[in-house]
């Protein structure tokens, strides 16, 4: 029994369902190969960064060290300043402690020389408590002196020393030395080592 001819499909109807059943296939394909062509582009853009990154490093490591460097410069210096202030203050200190009395003890000089001319006077008969009483006024004045860190300088018998001595007069002594202290005037004395009151003397001068 042979079928009717209207019960196949025309032509133009499966060329139709051809031609829309046809595109899905290459479509798949062209997003696959779109996929694959894709990825490497994905992975080559990732790393391109990274290597930048890599090759940016060493060029910023170099001025962080050169900061580092100059900051630890500074501190040394500043170190060294504060060292050198600290040893300055404890020294001012010590000068201040040593020779803060400098000028009471200068005004106190004359008092102890004129203790001291009043024993060089030949004593009078019935002076004789009096005299021990001026002798130990005379002593506990040195010995307070000494405290504090004066002491009297030497001068007769000595050389000539303008840092020491103030010459007011020259003598002629042929048993004496040239430039020898023959005798003092007005006692000279010392704090620590800072010549608070020169002697004065009389010095050899061999004609």
């Amino acid at each position: 029994m042979k079928k009717s001819p209207q019960a196949e499909d025309p032509p133009e109807q499966q060329a139709a369902g051809e031609a829309e059943a046809a595109p899905a296939q290459p479509a798949d394909a062209a997003g696959g190969a779109g996929a694959e062509s894709g990825a490497p582009e994905a992975g080559a853009d990732s790393e391109a960064p990274a290597e930048a990154a890599v090759d940016g490093a060493p060029g910023e490591a170099e001025p962080e060290a050169d900061r580092v460097a100059e900051l630890m410069d500074r501190l040394i210096r500043l170190q060294a300043d504060f060292e050198n202030y600290r040893r300055r203050v404890q020294r001012e200190k010590e000068e201040i402690a040593q020779y803060g009395t400098q000028r009471l003890l200068i005004s106190l000089l004359p008092v102890l020389d004129n203790l001291e001319r009043a024993l060089a006077t030949p004593p009078n008969p019935g002076d004789e408590r009096l005299r021990q009483g001026v002798e130990l006024t005379a002593r506990s004045f040195l010995e307070v002196l000494a405290k504090e860190g004066v002491k009297p300088i030497e001068a007769v018998g000595q050389p000539f020393d303008p840092h020491l001595h103030e010459a007011v007069m020259t003598g002629d002594d042929p048993d004496k030395e040239e430039g020898i202290v023959l005798e003092e005037f007005r006692k000279g004395y010392m704090l620590g080592d800072r010549v608070i009151r020169a002697s004065m003397v009389k010095v050899n001068t061999r004609s």
